[in-house]
């Protein structure tokens, strides 16, 4: 009886481990089932679209200044237009305000503009009466006065043979329609400047006042002064009788 009852009982605790250990199993496969699985999803990537034609920004490009131009400043009226960059050079004509002219050359404060009555074709002014315009850059500055001289007196020098009795004052203009004319040049004359007169020191006139009166003095007859020296000689006399 002890052997039955101890095979039953061990009977039953197979019996329980069988359905625990299936119960477990059956647990495990649940679980395992409810389980996610991670998928790699693989994501699409986009196809670039093609080379579009780059844009091309315009560069900025400066607008280039005119060329250097000067006129006479308003307020300086006509100003005077020189054959060389001196004060004591030959005078050419004026130039006024409102009226550009091409500027050459530039010498320290003068500048050489093209000027049409010139024999030469130009002509020198002085810097500070004139107003340059466009760009100054343009403008060939010279050191040397040699320059300055050699191109005038190219400009200056006499004719060939075959013109040798041409006026060195005309100017040969040659035009399709008249043919050649020639053109003289008017010599202009300065208009003349205005001299203040010289301010007298006061000390003139009483100069002339006191000269006036030694004239009068001299009016007068030799025996004036006798007469006035003998009444004071009597005036004497009789001062002294009296005090006697």
């Amino acid at each position: 009886m002890c052997n039955l009852r101890a095979r039953q009982k061990g009977f039953t605790i197979l019996l329980a481990l069988t359905a625990l250990i299936h119960s477990m199993s059956v647990l495990a496969q649940a679980n395992a089932e409810a389980t996610p699985v991670r998928a790699n999803l693989v994501t699409p990537t986009p196809e670039a679209p093609p080379d579009a034609a780059p844009t091309i920004t315009p560069s900025f490009t400066p607008t280039p200044l005119p060329a250097a131009r000067l006129q006479a400043l308003e307020s300086a009226g006509n100003v005077n237009v020189r054959a060389l960059p001196d004060i004591e050079s030959d005078l050419l004509g004026t130039i006024a305000h409102g009226t550009v002219y091409p500027v050459l050359r530039n010498y320290y404060r003068w500048y050489e503009l093209r000027f049409d009555l010139s024999p030469s074709g130009r002509a020198w002014v002085y810097g500070d009466l004139v107003t340059i315009e466009g760009d100054p850059s343009q403008i060939e500055r010279i050191d040397n006065l040699d320059a300055v001289q050699f191109a005038a007196g190219f400009a200056d020098s006499p004719p060939d043979s075959g013109q040798a009795g041409a006026n060195p004052r005309t100017i040969e203009i040659a035009t399709v329609e008249a043919g050649a004319r020639a053109v003289e040049v008017v010599d202009i004359t300065p208009l003349p400047t205005f001299t203040p007169p010289a301010t007298q020191p006061p000390f003139v006139d009483q100069l002339e006042f006191a000269e006036a009166e030694d004239r009068r003095w001299l009016d007068l007859p030799p025996l004036a002064p006798i007469l006035v020296l003998a009444g004071l000689g009597s005036c004497g006399l009789l001062i002294s009788l009296l005090r006697r």
